[in-house]
């Protein structure tokens, strides 16, 4: 598993587990993470975390709010009774794991694929050499799971709960479901493992469900066709001064077309300072859900270099260019498709690399 780099919270309740939390603790800075011991009071020293006699719900509560991994060393039983008017979602609740206070064994009990707890699970467990305790039916059967797979990809699928309860039951029982990655992807990809590859669409076996991972729009038509589009798409943005919202969506719908995007694979919208202002640059980022990146041109110079450059633009904005060398900065790579030009307004678009990658 690839090092999380996000908060950790670790709560014990006696003496014997106050002391693994702290082992824990140390082993967990050596490895660069952000972590948080919270201990009752009576325990708690220096810059520990406390909390209150009769306030250990509370502090559970905000662990779980502020965290996105929770290590409870504690009985399960009292975790569970805990934990049960708390949990959402699994696609925004954190990873919650409980160990025994002698660190023997380390189980996933909450979000173990989309918050990461089965993967976290095994990673402690290795660092600490305990035994990992996950149930989850794919892991159990050695298969890869469709919200596992979309995770690593950072990728965004139809009907989530519908269709990975479908997929990963199949997955789990040995019924067939066939894979295509498009060309792009398919490096970033490493665990396949249940499922049927395939390297043509049309080749599929017709009567499995069918995963495709690619950011382009699908012309196949099938029934049982799940598109999976990795949301590591940059847009590039530049435009004239004062663009309404109606030219801004008409050219956005045109690159679309042009360049067969999956409107969900964009990410993110960049462009220049200057541009900061222009409201329909960021009505489009609020209907996309993606946030609005706007960088300076000293960031930006080194970028526009590698494109063609306009003499009005670079007088204007002080580059050349501004779709091409935003989203070829905010990516880290060049640009994937041609700069388009209408309705006063530029695109292009850059992908990201997906660097978190995990078993």
């Amino acid at each position: 598993m690839t090092r999380p780099n996000k908060r950790v919270a670790i709560l014990a309740l006696t003496a014997t587990g106050v002391t693994l939390a702290r082992r824990l603790q140390s082993r967990l800075r050596d490895q660069q993470l952000a972590v948080q011991v919270v201990l009752s009071a009576k325990f708690a020293q220096g810059r520990e975390q406390s909390y209150a006699s009769g306030q250990f719900k509370s502090a559970f509560r905000q662990a779980f709010t502020d965290s996105a991994y929770v290590i409870c060393i504690m009985a399960t039983g009292i975790v569970v009774r805990t934990l049960a008017p708390l949990v959402q979602d699994k696609r925004c609740d954190p990873a919650v794991l409980v160990m025994d206070e002698r660190g023997q064994h380390v189980i996933s009990l909450l979000s173990g694929h989309v918050g990461g707890a089965n993967a976290f699970t095994k990673w402690i467990s290795e660092l600490i050499k305990a035994d990992p305790v996950i149930t989850t039916a794919t892991d159990v059967a050695g298969v890869q799971a469709l919200d596992v797979l979309a995770k690593q990809l950072h990728a965004w699928y139809p009907e989530f709960k519908r269709n990975t309860k479908q997929i990963n039951g199949r997955l789990a029982a040995g019924k067939p479901v066939s894979l295509w990655i498009a060309p792009e992807f398919q490096s970033q990809v490493t665990n396949t493992r249940g499922f049927q590859v395939v390297t043509d669409l049309a080749a599929a076996d017709p009567t499995a469900p069918l995963i495709a991972v690619t950011d382009q729009q699908l012309t196949v038509k099938r029934d049982n066709l799940i598109p999976m589009i990795p949301r590591l798409d940059v847009l590039g943005v530049g435009c004239r001064k004062s663009v309404t919202n109606a030219m801004m969506f008409a050219a956005f719908s045109e690159f679309c077309q042009q360049e067969k995007i999956a409107w969900h694979a964009i990410d993110q919208i960049a462009s220049i300072e200057k541009k900061a202002h222009e409201t329909a640059i960021h009505e489009l980022a609020a209907t996309l859900d993606v946030p609005a990146t706007f960088y300076s041109a000293n960031q930006l110079r080194a970028s526009s270099a590698h494109y063609a450059q306009s003499d009005f633009v670079k007088k204007t904005v002080g580059i050349g260019n501004v779709a091409c060398a935003a989203a070829d900065f905010a990516s880290g790579q060049r640009v994937v498709t041609p700069r388009y030009a209408g309705h006063e307004i530029t695109f292009a678009l850059g992908r990201k690399k997906q660097t978190e990658m995990s078993e």
